[in-house]
């Protein structure tokens, strides 16, 4: 309990994290308790089409008539759950593949960073178009294994040099000659240790899966929502006819500020992660710097002189 205040407590005082935390809590809950209580009326209105942002339509109305509002509330969760589930699965692959050869060792280390290293050297999205292409899943779970399945490399290689350098330690050679289980020293004592960096590799991941999501979208290899921002967007593009139709800029607006504001909130909300998962940074954070103290020359002394 005392570690969870601690933490949010470390997150106020970081006045950027706090902000993205929140913000990206705010697009949590839209996404989960938003279809609950907004309605998602689908139907052409072409009467009402092209609307700007009025109190019946709050994001205003795209080229059928359809409200934005309702639209970018039902997508929310198709963004978000794409996202957190490729990050997700690449730091549990990162991380225990990267522990395995930290702890391991022999083949099975060269074998796992050799892989690491040529997955951290290649061109991710053209090889990920490629698997996509050539295995058309369908669903949210493929594409995050898709988006996943490449991008775990430069996580397993920081884990195992980690790992190496923490099993020279003192608590973790106390461990091994105390018979501890390997599960022992792996989640009581050396993750506390990488909680920081793959906290802010998985926020981090975030915006990238998602980045790379609405590429594979874009390029028709995957399925989507109607409702998925990018879909909202790629709709209102094809309006704009390259800016000729003014009336359909605002559609446009709508889901680019949405994406703009996710990747705000996810890179604020990662630059006070390191330090609130860190009790080492907390430490040094908490010790002030003692003032210089100003020497003052009296009148007596500066006429001895």
């Amino acid at each position: 309990m005392e570690g969870i205040k601690s933490f949010f407590r470390t997150i106020y005082n970081n006045k950027q994290a706090f902000v993205g935390m929140c913000m990206f809590i705010l697009l949590l809950f839209v996404a989960f308790v938003g279809p609950m209580i907004i309605d998602l009326d689908m139907s052409t209105d072409f009467v009402n089409r092209f609307q700007l942002p009025s109190l019946s339509h709050p994001f205003g109305t795209d080229f059928v008539g359809n409200d934005l509002f309702q639209q970018m509330v039902h997508g929310t969760a198709d963004v978000l759950y794409i996202g957190i589930m490729a990050s997700l699965f690449t730091v549990i692959l990162g991380f225990s593949l990267g522990t395995l050869a930290g702890l391991v060792g022999g083949i099975l280390d060269s074998v796992i960073s050799l892989v690491a290293d040529i997955l951290s050297t290649i061109p991710l999205f053209p090889v990920q178009l490629i698997i996509a292409a050539i295995f058309p899943f369908q669903g949210t779970i493929p594409l995050a294994i898709i988006l996943s399945i490449l991008t775990w490399g430069p996580l397993a290689l920081t884990v195992r040099g980690s790992v190496l350098s923490l099993k020279q330690r003192d608590f973790v050679l106390i461990c091994r000659i105390m018979g501890l289980p390997k599960s022992h020293i792996i989640f009581r004592e050396m993750f506390p240790n990488l909680t920081s960096f793959v906290m802010m590799i998985f926020v981090n991941g975030i915006h990238g899966a998602i980045g790379a999501s609405v590429g594979l979208m874009m390029m028709g290899m995957v399925a989507i929502n109607p409702t998925h921002w990018i879909i909202i967007l790629n709709n209102a593009m094809s309006q704009v006819a390259g800016g000729m139709n003014t009336a359909a800029i605002w559609s446009v607006m709508v889901p680019t500020l949405g994406f703009f504001f996710l990747q705000m909130s996810l890179i604020m909300f990662a630059t006070g992660l390191d330090e609130a998962m860190n009790p080492r940074l907390r430490g040094a954070k908490k010790v002030k710097k003692p003032k210089k103290q100003r020497t003052q020359v009296t009148g007596g002394a500066a006429s001895g002189a």
